[in-house]
């Protein structure tokens, strides 16, 4: 009786905590749309609109994962609060309004800028997507390889813990200078950044691995193909996985310095065209798209990274 009723008083804070978090959108909702109209082209609206998906996102997501809904409330009442108080600050000038622009001001810049917006995303995300993957590709099987033989890991894994720290950053005047484009120098530079930290990755998990097991394969007759690939790489994923997490971080941070420096395009190239004017209301939207396609491209990781876990999973 004693643990039916405390399921029923969690359930319940559970409930409150939801209403809890639908009620400060509600509530941001209907303040940003009976507040007076700014100069700003559409800029309450947009908010508006904004209010209503990170809404429509949050009883999405907790329809969907039920069992994770402290999780979910946390994170979106986080999200609420940091809205309230951006509001606060900002409608009482507790703050210089020209460095911290209201909500209603920033999101006024989607409504003129959108089509330069979209088209940074597509080009930040090609470059960022095809030197990850070319990074993944080259730093898997040589990881494997590496640390499978032990003469030599014994010498390359030094030489890449040596290598790894070595900022990407430093290599973009050398990319630019001998390759034949901004986006083939980018490229680089983000597979420079990625392919470090995931080697290292997979020749720490591979040479953890209980060398009983490689032997047990070879007694069953395998080559070495098949262990390399049927063996060696799903005991060192958990180590592969956190390897790669780390290369996505480092490859974003180098994409935005990349087209800092050089680009005509992409979100960090947006970025500081807007900072050099001095047009920090078009920072901040920068900035919040920035965070939102860094959201969805970590979510879309750590999907691959549930998947390819899953085991560790069903053993728990």
């Amino acid at each position: 009786m004693r643990v039916k009723n405390e399921n029923i008083n969690t359930k319940l804070k559970m409930n409150l905590q939801t209403l809890l978090v639908l009620g400060i959108f509600l509530l941001l909702i209907i303040v940003t749309l009976i507040s007076p109209a700014g100069s700003e082209i559409y800029g309450k609206e947009i908010f508006a609109a904004f209010l209503v998906l990170i809404a429509f996102l949050f009883a999405f997501e907790i329809y969907l994962n039920r069992k994770d809904s402290q999780k979910i409330n946390d994170l979106f009442l986080l999200i609420g609060l940091i809205i309230i108080f951006w509001e606060i600050i900002t409608r009482l000038a507790l703050v210089d309004t020209n460095l911290l622009q209201p909500p209603e001001n920033v999101f006024a810049v989607y409504a003129v800028d959108y089509l330069t917006i979209l088209t940074g995303i597509f080009s930040s995300l090609s470059i960022l997507s095809l030197g990850y993957i070319i990074a993944v590709a080259a730093a898997i099987p040589i990881g494997l390889f590496m640390g499978w033989k032990k003469r030599l890991h014994n010498v390359a894994y030094p030489t890449a813990k040596a290598l790894g720290p070595i900022p990407p950053t430093v290599y973009i005047p050398y990319a630019i200078a001998l390759l034949p484009s901004f986006f083939a120098s980018s490229v680089f530079v983000i597979f420079i950044g990625a392919f470090w930290p995931i080697l290292v990755g997979v020749v720490g998990g591979v040479y953890n691995i209980d060398h009983r097991l490689i032997n047990s394969a070879r007694t069953l007759g395998l080559n070495d193909t098949t262990i390399m690939w049927k063996v060696l790489l799903p005991g060192a994923l958990p180590s592969i996985f956190q390897g790669a997490l780390i290369g996505l971080i480092i490859s974003f941070i180098t994409l935005m310095v990349a087209e800092i420096i050089g680009s005509s395009s992409g979100l960090g190239w947006y970025l500081q065209s807007q900072g050099q004017f001095a047009n920090y209301a078009a920072v901040m939207a920068g900035m919040i798209v920035v965070s939102i396609v860094v959201i969805f491209v970590t979510m879309i990781f750590d999907r691959i990274q549930d998947y390819g876990l899953r085991w560790q999973k069903a053993q728990n």
